[in-house]
């Protein structure tokens, strides 16, 4: 891929990224959600449960916050090939309960598309902290740091 295409691919998957966290708010648009996902994608909640992005609205567990916005603070892109990049998004995620609800980071393996527009195919939501008085805590509990535990098993594991 050339320094032109890079940037390009850099702007869109960045575009994605940003689109889902929009929508991944109070009276989310599901929807929407899903059309950041290729349709046979996987969608991989903090709890290790894998969905397709259809039915994203399962993180919620029928009990939608009252108000929630979720912020991208850093984004790490690598290409492993000229159709597939692999993202790692920092974020934090406001809600009516506390400012800093819950944060964590996306891990993301992005396509790109036969139109050469970008989706994500796989993301793991890892949930690292959460205020144990915040949306989270109350919705998910301490399941939804089961994937950060994993990860950090890992990491621990290979140092």
């Amino acid at each position: 891929m050339d320094l032109t295409g890079e940037a390009l691919a850099r702007m869109q998957i960045t575009a994605i990224m940003h689109r889902y966290a929009s929508n991944a708010r109070d009276n989310a648009d599901w929807d929407a959600i899903a059309s950041c996902f290729e349709s046979h994608g996987t969608y991989r909640l903090s709890n290790g449960r894998e969905l397709p992005p259809s039915r994203a609205k399962e993180v919620v567990r029928g009990n939608e916050a009252k108000y929630i916005r979720h912020h991208i603070t850093t984004i790490d892109i690598v290409f492993v090939s000229k159709d597939e990049a692999h993202t790692d998004a920092q974020f934090f995620a406001t809600t009516e309960h506390k400012f800093i609800d819950h944060s964590g980071h996306w891990k993301d393996v992005f396509r790109k598309q036969k139109d050469g527009s970008w989706l994500i195919h796989d993301r793991t939501i890892v949930t690292e902290k959460q205020d144990p008085d915040g949306w989270s805590a109350k919705v998910c509990g301490e399941d939804s740091l089961r994937m950060f535990e994993k990860e950090k098993a890992r990491l621990d594991v290979n140092h």
